[in-house]
């Protein structure tokens, strides 16, 4: 069986989807907003997501940021650092993450689950409903780690920010959606994106079949999959190629909202160095908050690697690795 790029595109930003889901008080007054708001808005947007080439123009590797953000007034000694994340990722760009979170007074962190909710160190084990052995099965086909397998959330100065299954259950009734209207919205949204893509013409980028049946078979077909998903990964910022308004809304505005009311609080407490830890699509919409209601500006930002995306890095067949799965 042969699929497009385009379908594959499609399948990327469902298995994105899987792999994420699912007015504020004036702020304190060691923060102060900018005076000049209109060049706070002008300011050209962040990368918190981008694909590494090398000198042939191959993909090479993914990569995330940290990006580092100070009061655009010079005063206070407020540091925010909005760390954007993947959620399946190298084990050791998870080890690098936790050493890195080890440095912030307090570390915001997402998990759609009920208030205070911190998950177990190593994740949870059970693998017992259809939806774990999805994710185990994509966790094989790509060689990555999840991300709450392998980073510690036992750590002292995680602090859980986000909303509740109750909570976005009310917020998607109270704009009057549903499961059903929730499903068609994000269909509709990916395949006017795909249509967007496939009428640029000859001026698009030309797109090969992919035989799923040999690529089950080919040693390199991780580093395949993770980079046809790694470009659909580095256009979130592109509002024609990104996952499209309703999961914008639902998985990002929403939840974005409640995290900057914990946010508040804690530097209301007196924190002043924080992190917010976040999937990288969560990121554009963070740092206009930061800006506008908080007047703090991008000072620095960091890289570093998530996914390795070079062929020939494995030589294993991988389809025993999922015969072994199953039999265990």
């Amino acid at each position: 069986m042969t699929t497009s790029f385009g379908g594959a595109r499609l399948w990327a930003g469902a298995l994105f989807v899987a792999f994420v889901a699912p007015v504020l008080a004036e702020p304190p007054a060691d923060v102060k907003k900018a005076d000049d708001k209109k060049a706070i808005k002008k300011a050209e947007p962040s990368k918190f997501l981008r694909v590494k080439r090398d000198e042939k123009k191959q993909p090479v590797g993914l990569e995330t940021a940290t990006v580092r953000y100070v009061p655009a007034n010079g005063e206070g000694e407020l540091v925010v650092d909005l760390i954007g994340v993947v959620h399946v990722g190298d084990k050791d760009y998870y080890q690098k993450l936790n050493k890195q979170m080890e440095q912030y007074d307090v570390v915001l962190y997402e998990l759609v689950g009920p208030e205070g909710a911190k998950p177990p160190k190593g994740g949870r084990k059970n693998a017992d409903n259809p939806l774990a052995m999805i994710q185990q099965m994509a966790k094989i086909m790509l060689e990555l780690d999840f991300q709450l397998e392998q980073v510690d959330y036992t750590k002292k100065n995680f602090l859980h920010a986000d909303l509740s299954p109750e909570q976005m259950a009310e917020a998607i009734k109270a704009r009057g959606d549903d499961g059903t209207t929730l499903f068609l919205g994000v269909v509709a949204d990916m395949l006017r994106q795909q249509n967007v893509q496939n009428m640029k013409g000859k001026d698009g980028p030309k797109e090969a079949d992919i035989d799923l049946g040999e690529l089950l078979l080919d040693a390199d077909r991780a580093a395949k999959l993770k980079r046809v998903m790694a470009e659909q990964f580095e256009k979130l910022d592109d509002p024609n190629a990104g996952f499209g308004k309703t999961i914008s809304t639902i998985l990002i505005e929403d939840r974005n909202k409640a995290a900057m009311k914990v946010f508040q609080k804690e530097i209301a407490k007196g924190k002043k160095k924080v992190a917010i830890f976040y999937g990288a699509a969560h990121m554009p919409d963070f740092e206009k908050r930061l800006r506008d209601d908080f007047g703090l500006k991008r000072d620095s930002d960091q890289w570093l690697q998530a996914w390795d995306l070079r062929l020939g890095q494995r030589k294993k067949n991988p389809i025993e690795d999922i015969l072994k799965m199953l039999i265990d």
